[in-house]
């Protein structure tokens, strides 16, 4: 390969680089405020969920009692929280679709300039946090680093 050649060459792989680490900011900045929000027991109980897959809302209509029994609100509740955080990951995933694409076309710099590391294990690893995982360690799980807690919300 010609000087010119691997000089043009690297010059692409650098406006890749560049390009993935300005996008790579601005989706994150868009992944922290996703959240979503799922349903069940005919609307009755609804759970969002934050883009980790943590629980952040609970509300529960006061007429869950009039259609469905109190022992089975805790496995409608655990319900609509999986599907919630199923669909933030789901759009999660979405997000870092254009990055994880941009990223396969990085060549090697060794096929650039001999010797030299592979550019591709310097660029992040784009695999999103798996909200189920979260969501599957449930309450009393945690590592106790986070102090926050909620309170369900009745609706009246």
């Amino acid at each position: 390969m010609s000087n010119d050649a691997a000089r043009h060459e690297l010059a692409e792989v650098l406006a890749l680089a560049q390009e993935q680490m300005a996008d790579l900011a601005a989706v994150q900045k868009k992944r922290a405020a996703l959240t979503a929000s799922a349903t069940v027991a005919d609307g009755t109980v609804e759970v969002t969920v934050n883009a980790q897959g943590i629980v952040t809302r609970t509300v529960i209509d006061e007429t869950y009692l009039d259609e469905f029994e109190f022992a089975d609100l805790g496995d409608y509740i655990t319900t609509a929280a999986q599907a919630a955080a199923r669909d933030v990951g789901k759009r999660s995933a979405e997000l870092l679709v254009p990055m994880t694409e941009r990223r396969k076309k990085f060549p090697a710099l060794s096929d650039i300039v001999e010797g030299a590391p592979d550019f591709r294990e310097w660029m992040p690893d784009l695999t999103p946090l798996r909200p189920e995982s979260a969501a599957a360690a449930g309450p009393g799980d945690d590592d106790g680093d986070d102090d926050t807690s909620y309170t369900p919300t009745v609706r009246r």
